[in-house]
């Protein structure tokens, strides 16, 4: 099969032929080497934006719908004349179970684009609607850069402890640490913007809180208590396993222990909620003060929406910059391997046994951790909807598999809703809602990630962590996993926030940044099984769940 296709049909723009276009779309990504899951987010997308692209279609207008692909990237474009189709105009979320069909099915688009608006490009210009949707962008590319850059960056480091002299040391500090550093430098200049932006932006969504209605409520409040056991169970897992030398981190590198020489870690929980207001605008984002910046974003999405007849460009505003500073986020974590590369040579060349056993330690300490947040959910399931958990875990494989290998919960959405209504019996009216709403608020992995990193880095630094301190991390934790942007890498970017609060230097990130992508499969999986099992409890109680088909007995 050739590395270039185009392939073009054109359809009439009327309901009739919906069924005919997502065939077409189906059978040619098919032919352009798309697996039916690796298709299934561009027909969802494609069955949502194809009826409205009919609906306003002027009379004798067509649909022209093409399919490229370009050394392994496979696109999909779709346009029609007619009038604009505005998708903000979509109505937001409100009780879907006393809407009718129509504004139930608007509600549920609306999420569903939410969700994947970074899989897709929407324009109205000169009289044509127009989408374009990534469907063959490589999602483990990175995962394969970043695990080839540990192992040459090891061999690197290896090679550079064999040169004579001090050859090596002066190709480390002026070579991979300046490239490391550069990369850390751009962590630290986007992390305020892309905190603030995005809490603004998911604020804003809600015009009311009661717009959520009662199944979003319930819904938000297992997230909420899921991702407060995964933070728990992180410090538990720090408990058990302990894992880091204290004060190995001093020992690689010659500029470790300046960077901590004047941290004062002063993070009580008091105090921390006595400096969440800021004196000025600027002073969070100057500082990257964590608390300070939720603060601001929870309280500008608020104003916005009590702002009446401007809130409407100011929200298009705040979304657009948001948007802005993801965009940004995606283009310096594309670098992350090269940084990886020059960490785990720089790191390599003053590793010590100590070193190592940490670094193995804190691998352990997460698996464990991810494991029992995984029992956890079992027990919930079994507790509060009176369901087998094994059935639960047979039923989610597929999810869990498809989840880790993709390393993105959005890249996963469409697998976990169709294992939600196909294996777990579950109504669509429920999946529609909680796993697109999921995949965007609740991230108990990335709970789990920051948490331990925080606490091993800490340590590693020998910086003692009270238990107020810990308390307050906590807090900071669950707000960020809340309101922290869904892009590869988010966590790791939030983290940096963190470990300036603790007094901990953001060069710390180095240490840990060669095995994020690998833990980031685990903490992937654990989000997206995190969203099943809260759907499924939800819909157990709303008597929405087949149980036949949960217990497979309909096989």
């Amino acid at each position: 099969m050739g590395s270039i296709l185009n392939e073009k049909r054109s359809f009439p723009a009327e309901e009739g032929s919906l069924q005919q276009c997502l065939d077409y779309i189906e059978q040619t990504l098919a032919a352009a080497g798309r697996s039916r899951r690796e298709s299934m987010k561009a027909l969802l997308l494609a069955e949502e934006l194809l009826p409205l692209f009919i609906q306003h279609a002027r009379p004798g207008s067509e649909i022209q719908i093409q399919v490229r692909r370009l050394l392994g990237n496979v696109s999909l474009s779709v346009r029609c004349g007619g009038e604009p189709c505005v998708l903000s105009e979509v109505q937001p979320v409100q009780e879907l179970a006393a809407l009718e069909e129509t504004a139930a099915a608007e509600a549920i688009r609306s999420i569903l684009l939410k969700s994947m608006e970074d899989d897709f490009t929407f324009s109205s210009k000169g009289g044509v609607n127009r989408v374009s949707i990534r469907v063959g962008r490589t999602q483990r590319s990175m995962l394969i850069f970043t695990v080839a850059a540990i192992v040459l960056g090891f061999l690197a480091g290896l090679l550079l402890r064999s040169v004579p002299g001090d050859i090596g040391e002066f190709i480390s500090l002026n070579i991979l640490d300046s490239a490391k550093g550069m990369f850390m430098n751009a962590l630290k200049m986007i992390i305020g913007p892309v905190v603030f932006f995005s809490i603004v932006s998911s604020v804003s969504q809600y015009k009311d809180i009661s717009e959520l209605g009662r199944l979003g409520a319930r819904i938000m409040g297992i997230y909420c208590c899921t991702s407060i056991a995964a933070v728990m169970i992180a410090v538990g897992a720090d408990l058990i396993m302990h894992p880091g030398v204290p004060g190995f981190a001093l020992m690689m590198s010659a500029e470790a222990p300046a960077a901590v020489a004047d941290s004062d870690p002063d993070i009580s929980l008091v105090s921390a909620i006595v400096n969440i207001v800021p004196s000025n605008l600027l002073q969070p984002f100057i500082e990257s003060d964590t608390l300070q910046l939720i603060f601001l974003g929870v309280l500008v999405g608020i104003a916005l929406n009590m702002t009446g007849e401007h809130s409407a460009p100011l929200c298009e505003l705040f979304e657009g910059a948001n948007r802005l500073f993801l965009t940004i986020t995606r283009i310096v974590t594309k670098f992350m391997p090269i940084a990886v590369f020059c960490a785990i040579a720089s790191m390599t060349l003053y590793m010590d046994t100590k070193a190592l056993t940490s670094m193995l330690s804190f691998v352990a300490a997460h698996f464990l951790a991810v494991i029992m947040m995984l029992l956890f959910y079992g027990v919930m399931i079994l507790v509060l909807a009176r369901l087998n958990p094994l059935n639960f875990y047979r039923n989610n494989r597929e999810g869990m598999l498809t989840s880790m290998a993709l390393s993105s919960s959005s890249a996963a959405l469409p697998v976990n809703l169709r294992t939600c209504t196909d294996k777990m019996g579950i109504s669509p009216k429920i999946a529609s809602f909680s796993i697109p709403l999921g995949a965007t608020v609740n991230m108990d992995g990335g709970c789990i990630f920051m948490m331990l990193s925080c606490i091993f880095l800490a340590r590693a630094y020998g910086i003692a962590l009270p238990a107020q301190t810990l308390a307050a991390m906590g807090i900071t934790v669950l707000l960020l996993s809340l309101g922290a942007p869904g892009v590869p890498g988010a966590c790791f970017v939030c983290l940096g926030v963190i470990l300036t609060d603790i007094g901990v230097p953001i060069e710390a990130m180095g240490i840990i940044m060669g095995i994020v992508p690998i833990l980031d499969m685990l903490d992937t999986m654990l989000n997206t099984t995190g969203d099943v099992a809260a759907t499924l409890i939800v819909a157990k109680r709303e008597g929405l769940v087949d149980t036949a088909v949960y217990n497979g007995k309909d096989e």
